[in-house]
């Protein structure tokens, strides 16, 4: 890996070679300026000459500053497009089984918020450390050339800079990686709990995660304040080492001009010219601590880059062949020497208990598992139905379309499998029946244009029986082209049904924006540091002018002594505000961040991620940013005014309109210049990370499909357009920069006049203040608008009356902005310990009715009657934790209980695993399907709500199961769509015919 500043970025980014050669021919540029401004005001001061020169001058930093900004944020954007662009391609290439391992939420994060800390490495740390490589060089010659003590004073204290730096960055390294891993950390972790977000409900565990989330959010602010008190300490260093070198030089030059040594106009040159010997390599110093999150980024970029990847190449034909397939997995074989061919019109049928292999034979067959013996290989190209698809697209149509772009007959073959009518629905809002369905026709329309494989994991396992036959249908169609391996537990599927991730809702609650508190401790501090830095600029241009009176030198120690304290004072004023201000703001995040738990347990919002992460992150990263500097500046801005009263009222009037004009203009042509390409920017930002992780999720059904080079692309063509946004952006800032120093440098112009080198000097000084003005009102509105998604409005639901029995009369229940209820007048008493088993189609309402049962949805009408409830739901929310850790959130219990839930739940291979760490993609479906049932019967609850347990089951396990389930004790409600079952049943409650009630 190379280390160095710029780390693996050149090698990786040509935007970033570019950049380097942008900003250094600018800085070279820039340099010339400096000198010929330094040269012009000191005579302006002395003579009153030079008055062009410096106005020349003037507008030439001015604009090089605006090329500079707009040169960088455009490189920030560049690299991070083809950063992200290599990543996501080369996750891809390595295969689904790296992205599980790496882990969605961790590689979403390092794609987007990782590769956005680049933003500050570019237009921070980039332009200093290439000026700092130009500009003292050109200052220390023209300052040899004049005063040739300074300049030896200069070369014996600038080489300790960046000695400190390298040292202190060192050391902070490893901080930087391990503030990276939190970072990741946190991100895994609320992904988590937001997947069992709906279960943690239902079991009255969910307002408790509040404290949890806290922690990790503590744990978060403890590790990255750990890493900035170490870059902060850094920027102590530089900022005192700087200082007091410049303070020696200011007494050194006074004491020449109190023996007559040099001239006031010489010694003026040299008071300006010094501080810019040591400014950039200050500002590379300080400004390093933000290039360090993004070059650790790219560094875990490039190690995911430079590893070769293993997919294996498609061959042609049309044909499966496996010979004594075995896997090792969790000590055990499975498959364990399965063996078989297939052909074009053939279909094989994988048959087996659950856990016995069959989707590990599916990942061997698509190259994303490495058999342990034994071969396996596919011929032709595949299209595939796994167990739990995923989509990467909005819509099945927008899938289909991705899948194979052009396709004429996508409504035809959509129809074959009855999801005609689902095209144009959002696929969150569709049921697990109804994503299986655009799944089968996803794969079919693969067939139908040159697959020649069809590989099909349970495709019926939630289809009604009508519905399952024309899906068969279809299949034995496809067969005629295509070889097919078919994996299934039983002859007659069950049905469709409409799952419980309805629950989830993105209905659009009422966001309010709601003012956030100002930092004012570290507002405060930051004044004091202002005011610090421009009392040194005045007391050592005060010096040098009341030196050059050749007055007693006693005289001058008062002046000496306070441009030595107000050098020190300056740099560790500037360390303790930013520690306070960050620390502020991290408190703030952590506050934020569970409040918004406790809304999205209300709620039960799908973008529950991005606002636990990128939004709460937004509003902790934006308010230094955007509520400090105006404070930092007005407080800078007064302070002078008043110095300038009392020195030369009319000057101090001069001053006052110039800074007024630069703090209403500037931030006005920031503002005006973009075009609210700010908050497009935070929104592409959204759109980018939202389609990451759903790309990234959707992997193995996009790289079976080979689409996910398509979905690459759109990737990149969204990202080319943020990075459009961003260089829009930055066109503003960099207007407002120029006339910011326009204005500073109009005011220095305009009272060098009065030949006072206070008056002269010190609005140069206030340029640093004023030029954060800009980008804090430009980001304004995205911080606001991420408070707002913080604060939606999410009431709480009123409580039930509770009861032993289940007492429904004269329901009516509703989705949220649906335009008709989905139960109507509904009637419903079941006494305690009766097992109920419900069926009916699609769409009539058995999850409508388990949604009211739980809590999630409320009455419009009726008198309900409702037990405490348990559930194990059609999605098993398992978490990547330990057996016992996912069993356990369903309450507290002892390992004795744990294992006789796993017994009930026909697990009994698994009472010896619950040290076991599983993630959700490691376990068979029916074995994730008991895994939750065990954890539900877990539950202190009056009644057990079930929602097809036995779908993904064989026919002796589904039968042991649910004797085991009668013997609880129990209030039981199942839905199923097994005659059998719903036979052994003491009630049948069928919402498709509106006879029963």
């Amino acid at each position: 890996m190379k280390r160095g500043p710029l780390g693996a970025l050149p090698q990786l980014s040509r935007n970033a070679r570019r950049a380097l050669v942008g900003v250094g021919a600018l800085a070279f540029l820039n340099s010339l300026a400096l000198v010929a401004q330094a040269v012009a005001l000191a005579s302006v001061i002395t003579t009153r000459e030079g008055l062009p020169l410096l106005a020349v001058a003037i507008l030439a930093r001015a604009g090089l500053s605006w090329a500079t900004e707009s040169a960088a944020a455009r490189a920030a954007a560049g690299a991070k497009e083809e950063l992200r662009t290599q990543l996501l391609a080369k996750s891809f290439e390595r295969g689904p089984g790296f992205i599980a391992e790496r882990g969605t939420a961790e590689l979403s994060v390092l794609a987007t918020k990782g590769l956005d800390a680049l933003d500050a490495y570019f237009t921070r740390y980039l332009p200093a450390l290439v000026t700092a490589a130009i500009v003292p060089p050109l200052a220390g010659a023209w300052i040899l050339f004049t005063d040739w003590p300074s300049a030896v004073l200069i070369a014996v204290t600038v080489p300790l800079i960046p000695v400190f730096a390298a040292l202190i960055g060192w050391y902070t390294e490893k901080w930087v990686k391990k503030a990276a891993d939190v970072t990741e950390l946190l991100s895994a972790q609320l992904l988590e709990l937001l997947r069992a977000l709906p279960v943690l409900t239902v079991f009255g565990r969910a307002e408790q995660q509040a404290g949890a989330v806290r922690q990790i959010g503590e744990q978060h602010r403890k590790a990255t304040m750990g890493t900035l008190r170490i870059a902060f300490l850094s920027a102590l260093v530089l900022e005192i080492a700087a200082s007091l070198s410049v303070a020696l030089i200011a007494v050194g030059v006074g004491i020449r001009l109190v023996h007559g040594d040099m001239t006031l106009m010489t010694a003026l040159v040299v008071l300006i010219l010094a501080p810019e010997c040591y400014l950039p390599l200050r500002a590379a110093g300080a400004a390093h601590h933000a290039s360090e999150d993004g070059l650790e980024a790219v560094r875990r970029v490039a190690e995911v880059v430079d590893h070769e990847g293993s997919q294996r190449p498609r061959l042609p034909g049309g044909s499966v062949h496996v010979d004594n397939l075995r896997v090792l997995r969790r000590g055990g074989f499975a498959p364990d020497g399965i063996s078989f061919d297939v052909r074009p019109g053939e279909i094989y049928r994988l048959e087996g208990a659950s856990g016995a292999g069959k989707s590990t034979t599916f990942g061997v067959l698509l190259g994303f598992v490495e058999p342990t013996d034994g071969t396996a290989f596919v011929a032709g190209d595949i299209a595939y139905v796994p167990q739990k698809p995923a989509f990467a697209a909005a819509t099945p149509r927008a899938e289909l379309e991705l899948t194979v772009p052009g396709a004429d007959d996508v409504e035809q073959v959509a129809d074959e499998v009855v999801a005609l009518h689902l095209l144009d629905r959002q696929i969150t809002d569709l049921s697990t029946g109804e994503r299986q369905r655009v799944a089968v026709a996803r794969a079919l329309l693969r067939v139908r244009h040159g697959a020649t494989v069809l590989l099909l994991d349970e495709p019926t396992a939630h289809l009604d029986p009508v519905t399952s036959r024309k899906v068969d249908k279809a299949i034995k169609r496809a067969s005629a082209t295509a070889a097919v391996v078919l994996a299934s537990h039983r002859e007659k599927e069950a049905t469709d049904d409409e799952t419980f991730a309805r629950v989830v809702t993105d209905e659009a609650q009422p966001e309010r924006s709601k003012r956030l508190p100002i930092p004012w401790k570290g507002a405060g501090l930051g004044v004091l540091a202002a005011v610090a830095g421009i009392a040194l600029t005045a007391l050592a241009a005060h010096l040098i002018a009341r030196a050059a009176e050749m007055p007693p030198i006693l005289t001058l120690s008062v002046l000496v002594v306070g441009v030595r304290t107000f050098a020190l004072s300056k740099g560790v004023l500037r360390y303790i505000e930013r520690l306070v201000t960050h620390d502020e703001t991290f408190k703030l995040a952590t506050k934020l961040r569970a409040e918004l738990w406790l809304r999205l347990v209300r709620a039960q919002r799908r973008d529950g991620l991005q606002r636990l992460v990128e939004d709460t992150d937004t509003v902790r990263d934006l308010i230094p940013r955007v509520l400090v500097p105006p404070v930092v500046a007005i407080g800078a801005g007064i302070a002078t005014t008043v110095l300038f009263a009392f020195i030369d009222p009319a000057a101090s009037l001069t001053l006052g309109v110039l800074l007024l004009v630069a703090g209403l203009a500037a931030p006005a042509v920031a503002v005006w210049t973009e075009r609210r390409a700010s908050t497009k920017l935070a929104r592409g930002r959204r759109q980018v990370a939202r389609a990451t992780i759903d790309a990234l999720a959707a992997a193995p059904d996009l790289i079976a499909h080979d689409a996910h080079h398509r979905l690459l692309d759109r990737l990149h063509a969204e990202d080319v357009e943020l990075a459009a946004q961003t260089r829009k952006q930055a066109f503003g800032t960099g207007a407002a920069t120029a006339i910011v120093l326009l204005a500073t440098g109009a005011a220095a112009l305009a009272c060098a006049m009065t030949g006072n080198p206070v008056l002269g000097l010190v609005p140069l000084a206030l340029a640093e203040p004023l030029a954060a003005l800009p980008l804090a009102a430009q980001q304004r509105r995205a911080l606001r608008e991420a408070s707002a998604r913080l604060r939606f409005d999410a009431p709480e639901r009123p409580e039930v009356h509770r009861g032993r029995r289940i007492r429904l009369e004269n329901v009516d229940v509703r989705w949220p902005g649906a335009t008709e209820p989905t139960l109507t007048d509904l009637h419903l008493n079941v006494e305690p310990g009766t097992h109920v088993a419900i069926v009916g189609p699609s769409g009539s309402g058995k999850s409508t009715l388990f949604a009211l049962l739980l809590g999630f949805l409320q009455p419009e009408r009726g008198i309900v009657e409702l037990p405490r409830a348990t559930w194990c739901p059609q999605e098993p929310m398992l978490v990547s934790t330990t057996v016992r850790e996912n069993l356990r959130m369903s309450g507290q219990h002892d390992d004795e209980a744990l294992k006789e839930a796993l017994r009930k739940a026909c697990l009994d291979d698994w009472v010896d695993r619950l040290d076991t760490v599983i993630r959700p993609d490691q376990v068979s479906g029916g074995e994730a399907q008991r895994l939750a049932l065990a954890r539900a019967l877990l539950h202190d609850a009056d009644v057990v709500l079930l929602d097809e347990p036995t779908a993904h089951l064989d026919e002796p396990t589904a039968r042991r199961l649910l004797a085991q389930l009668r013997q609880d004790g129990r209030t039981v409600l199942h839905i199923t769509h097994r005659p059998d079952e719903a036979a052994r049943a003491d009630l049948v409650l069928d919402l498709g015919t509106p006879a029963y009630r």
